[in-house]
C-alpha cells in the first residue's frame, strides 16, 4: 500500500494521540479515517453546491419574471 508523510507541531501530534487512545486506535489508523472521511465530506458537499446552483438557475428566468428588479 502506498503511503504519505505528513508533518505535525507537536501539539496536534498530541491531540492526535489522545483522539486515537480515547477511540482505541492506532494514530495511522486514525489519521487514515479521518484523511479518508474528509475527502468524502468534501465532495458531497461540493455535488451539492454544484446540484443547488443548477436548480437555481433553472428558475431563474421564472422568479425574475415573478419578482422584477423592484420587488427583490
Amino acid at each position: 500500500m502506498l503511503g504519505i508523510t505528513i508533518e505535525f507541531t507537536e501539539e496536534e501530534l498530541a491531540e492526535l494521540r489522545a483522539e486515537a487512545k480515547e477511540r482505541g486506535v492506532a494514530i495511522k489508523r486514525l489519521a487514515h479515517d479521518i484523511l479518508a472521511e474528509d475527502v468524502v465530506r468534501r465532495r458531497l458537499k461540493q455535488r451539492f453546491v454544484e446540484g443547488a446552483v443548477q436548480y437555481a438557475l433553472e428558475y431563474k428566468a421564472e422568479f425574475e419574471q415573478e419578482f422584477p428588479e423592484g420587488l427583490r
